[in-house]
């Protein structure tokens, strides 16, 4: 059940943290900003109790976690202090947000589009603790739901259960999540990677299949960089069938949506970028 907002003030009072703005609210989580023994914080507080969003609460305690014990190659905020329950004290880092809109309209610079790339890279090539990260899900069984969903047809899902009998099991991490809103650049171009709660094991690519159709719908040179990269890294089969897993979602996300502009402006984006990895992954089967 969702608890009160009013919940937040008493949490943070009891970790000395005085919150001096709420930055973003949704009917699952508040985040503000604040003070602790003078040094500024970001406070994360889980409003909704709900299991599922309950478990990725913890899940991303526990990432910030084992970042504290082995830092990763990429910058993080820090683990300041935390209840264990419900309120996550994190280190405020200054920076701006890539963007806002899930699909930034304005196009990102070609040094920006590196920066990015680069730290995601590095994520990737991390060799992280043993065992500190997780499967995030069946590739198998979400290409199965999609099926019955009618996202995928008999076709693409035939080909789709032949290419993934040759990738081996997901090993590679990634943040996840990888929204404009969730990479922060400050004015040193260093790039912060936000919100670890859907981070964990996937097959090679998985982030930049979000990055390629995301960020690159208005901005193709990051597009062509990640097929690059792709390439060289011969990771082809496991990068088209994580496009096939984000784009499918994307596509019931929004023709799910009710009728208004944001819906108009995207859907016929990631239609007509369907349409291109369809071709694609055909090309491979």
């Amino acid at each position: 059940m969702p608890t009160s907002p009013d919940d937040l003030a008493t949490a943070a009072c009891a970790a000395d943290v005085e919150i001096n703005t709420i930055l973003h609210q949704t009917d699952k989580t508040v985040l503000g900003k604040g003070t602790r023994a003078g040094q500024p914080v970001a406070v994360k507080f889980l409003l909704d109790t709900d299991p599922f969003w309950a478990a990725k609460w913890r899940h991303e305690l526990e990432i910030y976690q084992v970042f504290a014990r082995t830092p990763p190659p990429v910058r993080v905020p820090r683990l300041v202090d935390t209840d264990n329950a419900r309120l996550m004290v994190l280190e405020w880092v200054d920076g701006t947000p890539v963007d806002t809109d899930r699909y930034p309209q304005q196009p990102i610079t070609e040094h920006h589009a590196e920066m990015i790339l680069s730290s995601v890279a590095a994520l990737h090539r991390w060799q992280a603790p043993l065992k500190a990260f997780e499967v995030i899900f069946d590739y198998a069984d979400r290409f199965r739901r999609y099926h019955t969903l009618g996202y995928l047809g008999d076709a693409d899902h035939d080909v789709l259960q032949r290419l993934l009998a040759t990738t081996g099991q997901p090993d590679q991490l990634n943040h996840g999540d990888p929204l404009a809103s969730n990479i922060l650049l400050d004015d040193r171009d260093q790039v912060t990677l936000l919100d670890w709660e859907f981070a964990g094991l996937f097959l090679p690519g998985f982030d930049l299949a979000m990055l390629h159709t995301q960020l690159g719908a208005h901005t193709p040179q990051i597009k062509s960089h990640i097929d690059t990269s792709v390439a060289e890294a011969g990771i082809e089969t496991p990068f088209v069938l994580n496009l096939v897993t984000v784009l499918t979602r994307e596509l019931r996300i929004h023709r799910e949506l009710p009728e208004n502009p944001l819906r108009a402006t995207r859907l016929p984006l990631i239609e007509t970028a369907w349409s291109q990895v369809q071709q694609r992954l055909h090309q491979l089967g």
